[in-house]
């Protein structure tokens, strides 16, 4: 039904006492509350300074998961790479946009965080007082997080000068899974086919990992929703770049396809599921900070090649 828009003029004759503040002022409160509502990323633009968003799916949905693709510290030495503090930083920058501009309250990151890791101090998120939040500069965050005697990245900082929500995802059996097919490959160097069976498993085992993850992220999400923890059903989930090819073919395929792996020993059958990110019409944008945005070999090795460039032509 279509409505008239209303007439002030004729308003304020018929009621000499109700003033023009009165009558507009149901309107300015109504953009106020639109002005602070938290955009999606569909709704604002995300500065292309830090990162980019490289596949969006379902982004008019209110339910929104914001992946960032990253680069961490080596798992079994814990220490940093030539360009891993510059990623890191670059995922704190996305992260600060994600919750001042989109609105997410709710932090998911990737590894079995609950235990300290042997022989490196771990900061603690609780040492700075809540809400303060200062301004880092990417030098002033590389400074931070290049430091190899203590072990902290992207996702604590967020925590530490952002009021944010910080769960498990990772599920500790495939975390620790995974952790011993990274150390049994190692060891099987030495033979071709023991290699070739070691990075068949491992290889499954991360997808499985992976999977597992995205498939809890829903039931997270509206845990905390309705708890009243979050006012959005938003979060942000950081993950290696190396899984990022695989979550985006799960998306565009709608399920969930693992083969298991032909070589392994023991016989077992394909995981399929459907995608529960789906199934509760969450939207997904992918993003990938710049510094491996830029690298071409960086891109190759793990198969986001030929996803970026039609993004960038």
């Amino acid at each position: 039904m279509c409505r008239k828009r209303p007439c002030f003029k004729k308003d304020l004759k018929s009621s000499g006492r109700r003033s023009i503040l009165e009558l507009i002022l149901p309107s300015v409160i109504f953009l106020s509350i639109l002005v602070n509502l938290p955009l999606s990323i569909a709704e604002t633009q995300l500065s292309t300074e830090y990162g980019e968003v490289i596949y969006q799916c379902n982004e008019k949905s209110p339910n929104q998961l914001s992946v960032i693709g990253m680069s961490h510290r080596d798992a079994l030495t814990r220490l940093n790479g030539n360009k891993t503090s510059r990623v890191q930083a670059e995922v704190y920058k996305i992260g600060e946009w994600l919750i001042h501009q989109g609105g997410s309250e709710l932090l998911l990151p990737e590894g079995f965080f609950l235990r300290k890791p042997s022989g490196i101090e771990k900061v603690k998120p609780e040492a700075e007082k809540k809400g303060s939040c200062p301004e880092l500069d990417m030098k002033a965050l590389e400074r931070i997080l290049s430091d190899n005697h203590t072990f902290i990245n992207a996702e604590m900082l967020m925590k530490k000068y952002h009021s944010l929500i910080l769960q498990q995802v990772e599920e500790e059996k495939f975390y620790n899974e995974v952790s011993l097919a990274i150390q049994k490959l190692i060891n099987s160097r030495s033979s071709t086919c023991d290699y070739l069976t070691s990075k068949s498993e491992l290889d499954y085992l991360q997808e499985r990992r992976v999977a597992v993850m995205l498939q809890k992220i829903p039931k997270i999400v509206e845990d905390e929703f309705q708890q009243g923890n979050i006012r959005s059903k938003k979060a942000i989930f950081t993950i290696g770049m190396f899984h990022l090819h695989k979550i985006i073919q799960y998306l565009s395929e709608n399920r969930i396809r693992i083969p298991f792996p032909l070589l392994a020993l023991n016989k077992g059958e394909d995981y399929i599921a459907e995608l529960n990110l789906q199934k509760e019409n969450f939207g997904v944008s992918i993003i990938l900070p710049r510094t491996l945005l830029d690298d071409p070999k960086v891109l190759e090795m793990n198969r986001l090649d030929k996803i970026v460039s039609p993004i960038r032509k």
